[in-house]
Formats: structure tokens, sequence, C-alpha cells
């Protein structure tokens, strides 16, 4: 009878550490997927931030600028014209070393690409101008992928 009762005892001893071990595994794999979800979830906020901060920046100067003269074209840039106190001063939106820069310069001074400041990483920026003042800027995220916005301007057609 004794044997009998240790034998159960193993058995409960066994089934309580399988049970347990069952748990930890369980638990595991739940860590395992919600940190995959986790990295998932930030990888789509940090890109859906990259392309509404590139687009909202972009608008926002395009309306800052918007006069007749104040919005041009280039084939490397997009470049806004002000007056200050007389003297005539571009500012260049533009791509150069994987980021989109901005530099704000007096309209003598020679366009430096490696003169301005860092706005944002992207991987591939392009401003044309098309007809009726619409001014068309694709721009490729760090993900690789192609956006692009078209924008009025009442620039001189």
């Amino acid at each position: 009878m004794l044997r009998l009762y240790s034998s159960s005892r193993k058995f409960d001893t066994v089934f309580i550490v399988l049970l347990f071990v069952l748990f930890a595994l369980t638990a595991g794999m739940l860590v395992l997927i919600g940190a995959s979800q986790y990295r998932i979830t930030t990888d789509s906020i940090n890109r859906n931030y990259e392309i509404r901060t590139a687009s909202s920046y972009l608008t926002e100067k395009m309306h800052q600028y918007d006069t007749s003269s104040g919005v041009s074209v280039t084939e490397h840039a997009l470049v806004f014209s002000e007056t200050i106190e007389d003297n005539q001063y571009l500012t260049y939106i533009y791509y150069y070393d994987g980021a989109l820069y901005e530099l704000f310069t007096a309209a003598d001074t020679d366009f430096v690409p490696g003169a301005g400041a860092e706005i944002m990483p992207l991987n591939g920026f392009n401003a044309e101008k098309l007809e009726n003042g619409l001014i068309r800027i694709c721009f490729t995220d760090t993900e690789g992928s192609m956006h692009q916005e078209y924008l009025h301007s009442h620039t001189d057609h």
C-alpha cells in the first residue's frame, strides 16, 4: 500500500511540473507575440509620422510663400522667395544626403546643399511645376514607399 501512495505522489509531482512548464511556455509565447505586435505598431506609427510630417511641412511652406513670385521649382529644389527690409532671400527645400533639407540664404549667395539644415530623413524628393499653378511634390519615405502631393501656387503661370 505504501508503494501505491508513493507512485501516486510522483505522478502528482510530475503533473504539477508539466502544468507549470506548459504555463511558462504559454506565457513566453504571449510575450513574444505581444512584442512582435508592438514592433509592427510602432513601425507603422513612425512611418505615418514621417509621411504626415513631410506633407504638412511642405504644404505649410507653400502656403507661407504663396504669392505671385514666391514659389518656383528648380532642377534640384523647391524655392521660396521673400523680401525682408529691401533684401531678397531664398529658401530652398531639397533632398541631399538621405534627408530633406532647408536652406535660407540671400538671393545673391550660391546654393550649397551641405549648408542647409536637415528637416527629416527621406529616401528621395522631387518637385515639378505643372500647368495652371500646380506643383507636384514626390517624396520617398525611409521604408521606400513613394508619396505624391499636388499643391496649388498663385505664382505666375
